[in-house]
């Protein structure tokens, strides 16, 4: 169970850093796209507004320093820019072309220009995309005047996509390189519980031993009673619950036991399908007796590696489930069959009609979907518990599901 626990904290704490690592790496890409995009759009504005050429003056906004403590400010125009910067202009008057410029920009030419001007004129002037340039379209209804200014953008489209894949990179690492603090940390962090747990499971240990000698004595004294008294009511009450605290404790110890995670099963190889057989079948009489058909559906000579007595317990706690909770006149039904490369054990039974909020708790210590019925039929709340752990033991997988409203089927899948 603490090994459980422990790897559910490592991958909910390394899920809460992924969620924020890459809400960060998306962030800080996407405000780059952005950054770039607003930029490369106030050049072409500038140019658009200086008919086709760059300004004059330079817009000197602090250098390095000012570009550190303001980030989303405006793109700083130099004396260099206009070296750095490639583009082309198409003007346009009447649909008639009236000047190409391609002297900035050398992967251009004039018949170039003019097709890819010749596709945006028909639209709406304002921004917009054309391969890898970024081109701004003004057009001015009443002189008949338009131009068109593109920009390259690829260097911005490439720095882009390396910054991206560069982050995504270093964010990876980052999170491998936190695996192991993380799993250190986690041990750490589970010692508390793990001491708690220790302490629960002594204590448990401890008062099974402690009252084993009370309860050895009540069942004598009782008999005494009987012997002297004769047989009474209140002589034969105190016996079967007696009998019944005797076996809640000797659960509890074995339920303890089976979670102490230092004492692991010796397995071996057995013939799986003998044992289930050879184990239900002590409970056929039984089941007789309230009217309940048996059934197997056991293949032949399926073997199975695991500690066969652990094995032999949980077939006998399904079955005296089964049998306890099987409605009149039922059917209970013992699966063995090979699903790929596991094994599936299954145990059927008819019974009464459990909600679905109910049936998910089954496996819960103390739990009774019918505390009534459970007290009838000297149930405990104990035993599917100790079905769960047995599994886990053994690494398997156990589950319960309704096949149809009044029935259930454990399947335990090795």
């Amino acid at each position: 169970m603490l090994k459980k626990l422990q790897k559910r904290f490592i991958r909910i704490v390394l899920l809460a850093l992924m969620v924020i690592v890459s809400v960060q790496l998306i962030s800080v890409n996407i405000i780059n796209i952005y950054q770039r995009d607003s930029d490369i759009r106030n050049i072409l504005y500038l140019i658009s507004e200086n008919d086709g050429m760059f300004p004059n003056g330079v817009n000197d906004t602090g250098g390095f320093i000012n570009s550190l403590l303001n980030p989303f400010q405006k793109v700083q125009i130099t004396i260099e820019t206009p070296y750095s910067t490639r583009y082309f202009v198409v003007k346009l008057k009447d649909n008639q072309v009236t000047k190409i410029s391609t002297q900035n920009i050398a992967a251009v030419t004039d018949e170039q220009a003019l097709e890819y001007a010749a596709q945006i004129y028909r639209t709406a002037p304002g921004f917009g995309f054309l391969d890898n340039y970024r081109y701004y379209y003004t057009k001015d209804n009443a002189t008949g005047k338009a131009m068109i200014v593109f920009i390259d953008m690829q260097r911005d489209l490439q720095s882009s996509m390396k910054l991206a894949s560069v982050s995504f990179m270093v964010g990876i690492l980052c999170i491998a390189a936190l695996i192991i603090p993380v799993y250190f940390l986690s041990k750490r962090a589970m010692k508390p519980v793990e001491k708690s747990i220790e302490k629960q499971r002594q204590f448990i240990t401890d008062a099974g031993h402690e009252l084993k000698t009370p309860i050895a004595i009540i069942s004598a004294d009782a008999d005494v009673l009987e012997m002297c008294e004769g047989e009474n009511e209140w002589v034969t009450s105190i016996k079967n619950q007696t009998v019944r605290l005797d076996s809640l404790v000797k659960n509890l110890v074995t339920l303890s036991k089976l979670e102490e995670e230092k004492a692991k099963p010796d397995h071996n190889r057995f013939n799986l399908s003998e044992a289930v057989l050879d184990t239900a079948m002590n409970f056929e009489t039984l089941a007789k007796t309230n009217d309940t058909e048996f059934i197997y559906e056991i293949s032949p000579d399926i073997y199975l590696n695991a500690n066969e007595s652990e094995i032999r317990q949980l077939i006998s706690i399904l079955c005296d489930n089964a049998v306890k909770y099987t409605t009149p006149g039922g059917k209970i039904k013992v699966s063995v069959y090979k699903s790929g490369k596991s094994v599936v054990i299954e145990m059927f039974n008819d019974c009464e009609d459990i909600p679905q909020e109910k049936l998910d708790r089954l496996f819960d210590r103390f739990y009774r979907a019918d505390s009534s019925r459970s007290r009838e039929t000297g149930g405990y709340g104990i035993g599917l518990s100790i079905a769960q752990v047995t599994v886990q033991r053994n690494h398997g997988e156990i589950s319960v599901f309704k096949t149809k409203p009044e029935s259930i089927t454990f399947k335990i899948v090795f």
